[in-house]
């Protein structure tokens, strides 16, 4: 089991920026809480790779605003993982040239919302 404070900072660590990165996602804690350590170490590996520039994002083409950013302005990062057979998705979302704003951790309804929130998915 993983220490969730621990897990952030370790996160925070590796993205290495002075801007506060938001932790987001229905039951968070709960998700993190329940990773072994060998996920948790891929899940830092997948950060450590999207830094490293080795992940392509997934490019926004929207005009929709997210936050204070226009959605073309954005870079999303997706990481799928599961944990005690559900199915679980990162996002780590990146403003184009500059700061990582956001990692989301949550359930496949809980990344279908960020992903229409980001306009990533057009509603059903």
């Amino acid at each position: 089991m993983v220490n969730i404070d621990e897990f952030k900072q370790r996160i925070v660590q590796i993205v290495s920026q002075d801007y506060k990165i938001e932790f987001l996602g229905n039951n968070f804690d709960q998700i993190v809480y329940l990773l072994t350590e060998n996920k948790a170490q891929k899940i830092y590996q997948f950060v450590q790779d999207v830094i490293a520039r080795t992940i392509q994002p997934i490019v926004i083409g929207s005009e929709k605003t997210y936050k204070k950013w226009a959605a073309h302005e954005l870079l999303t990062f997706r990481y799928p993982l599961s944990v005690n057979n559900t199915e679980y998705r990162i996002l780590l979302v990146k403003v184009k040239n500059s700061i990582y704003i956001e990692f989301h951790l949550g359930d496949h309804k809980y990344y279908d919302k960020i992903r229409k929130d980001l306009d990533l998915k057009k509603s059903s």
